[in-house]
């Protein structure tokens, strides 16, 4: 790869402009320019200063080493191949498809071709979620034996395809799995239409990561925006905040039986969560930094890690709209 990669960003979505803007600020990347079939979302990236391209075979006549896919999941597959074909080095948004047989066949034609390939599970490099993972890593949680998640807030505009699960819970099923280097089985879930008619808009899945009970709760629903984490441990509780970047760790403690309601109140209140040092910085640009680090030859993410992520996600859809088709009928 030569010194300065050229990217590309296809989709000048919510998440592709901010891809475009990172990229076009970083000394070690040439940033190519924006592929929309819109013509609005074209004229945006023209008032940044952007070079536009109408569709992939435009973009194709210039030279391009890399590109990043951020478009909406039902067109990852077609596009994804066509820039594969074309030796084009990739980054796709999650999840790596719609379906796991389009996924499977990503990984196995950029495989052919010896060409790496990235998923986009920025909350990877979330700067709370390195600490987290720093936490784990020199056991002072121990040994974990419990996880809980909540993404929930309300439904964003530029969704138009996936479901809640799909979109926005594959990140916690990523995460879990990531931190507690686990395999994940879907144990049950939950879940329904509460606002959309046409697909699940909230769901609660349970999980077995290799004997770690794991909970995630996802919908559109809530009126406000929360991303959080907890593990408990033998040994420790952690506590993520991903949009405030905040991750607070409390020692494990005993607690003394006693008559008294007065002491069981002062022994919750010992408890003390401790703030620990995360240095705060933007996850998308941490991931393209990694993503432009792999273009000059650093390992990178086993794209069937998100492949497995993808596969619970989709058992988890499955599982629920079977559960509303039997009530459907009675």
């Amino acid at each position: 790869m030569k010194a300065k990669p050229r990217v590309a960003v296809i989709g000048f979505g919510a998440i592709g402009r901010h891809h475009a803007r990172n990229l076009a600020q970083m000394e070690g990347v040439a940033f190519a320019g924006i592929v929309d079939p819109l013509l609005s979302a074209r004229v945006s990236a023209e008032s940044h200063g952007y070079r536009v391209f109408e569709s992939i075979e435009e973009l194709l006549k210039s030279p391009v080493d890399a590109a990043v896919v951020s478009v909406p999941t039902a067109t990852h597959y077609p596009i994804a191949l066509q820039l594969i074909d074309a030796n084009v080095v990739l980054l796709i948004e999650k999840p790596i498809a719609s379906t796991i047989e389009h996924g499977l066949d990503l990984i196995v034609r950029s495989r052919r071709r010896g060409l790496p390939m990235m998923i986009g599970y920025v909350e990877r490099f979330n700067p709370a979620i390195i600490a987290a993972q720093r936490l784990i890593r020199d056991g002072l949680v121990g040994t974990p034996f419990h996880a809980l998640t909540r993404r929930v807030g309300a439904i964003p505009p530029r969704v138009r395809d996936a479901n809640v699960i799909v979109d926005i819970g594959v990140h916690d099923i990523d995460i879990i799995s990531f931190l507690l280097q686990a395999n994940l089985t879907l144990i049950s879930a939950q879940g329904g239409m509460a606002k959309m008619n046409d697909r699940v808009d909230y769901a609660s899945l349970s999980l077995d990561a290799e004997g770690v009970v794991a909970n995630i709760i996802v919908n559109w629903v809530t009126p406000v925006k929360i991303r959080d984490l907890t593990i408990t441990g033998s040994a420790g509780y952690l506590q993520v905040d991903y949009l405030r970047q905040e991750t607070r760790f409390a020692p494990g403690r005993d607690f003394v039986p006693t008559e008294s309601y007065e002491e069981i109140i002062e022994q919750y209140e010992a408890g003390v969560l401790l703030e620990c040092p995360v240095e705060r910085r933007e996850p998308l640009r941490l991931q393209l930094e990694k993503f432009v680090a792999v273009l000059h030859g650093a390992e990178y993410p086993d794209p069937e890690i998100a492949l497995r992520s993808l596969r619970v996600a989709l058992e988890a859809t499955e599982m629920i709209e079977r559960k509303l088709r039997v009530k459907v009928v009675k």
